[in-house]
């Protein structure tokens, strides 16, 4: 019985371990963090879909957005406060701005850090800055 008891109770512990409720990523997901500064310069804002954001679906450690043209999605993975971006697509539209998508994506392959600062999203280069986000 001490046997099953202590099997249950591992079980248990190793299913709340994984649970994204417990991992830093679960309050970010059915929300947009949309761009508000890039490499210390802020981002005018218009209020429409061309706004670069980002989309966090925790469960599947995977992003979807918007480089500010073109659409992008990837996945991400954590370790406590450090955060890499991978697999990173976009779709190919031509737009008269897409030098600041470039430097976004750019910035976003370099990110291997994150901290969360009221509903500001810092991603940084160890402590530098790159991107700040904030959850609309």
């Amino acid at each position: 019985m001490n046997k099953l008891l202590a099997a249950l109770m591992f079980a248990t512990l190793g299913f709340t371990a994984c649970s994204p409720r417990l991992s830093p990523d679960s309050s970010w997901g059915n929300q947009r963090w949309v761009l508000i500064e890039l490499k210390e310069v802020p981002v005018q804002q218009s209020g429409g879909a061309r706004d670069a954001y980002l989309e966090f679906f925790p469960v599947e450690k995977r992003f979807s957005g918007n480089g500010g043209c073109n659409r992008i999605n990837g996945s991400y993975e954590l370790k406590k406060s450090e955060i890499s971006f991978s697999n990173v697509t976009s779709t190919k539209m031509s737009c008269p701005d897409l030098a600041f998508e470039t430097t976004f994506l750019n910035a976003l392959s370099e990110v291997n850090r994150f901290e969360i600062d009221g509903s500001n999203m810092l991603l940084k280069n160890d402590n530098k800055v790159l991107l700040i986000l904030q959850r609309r």
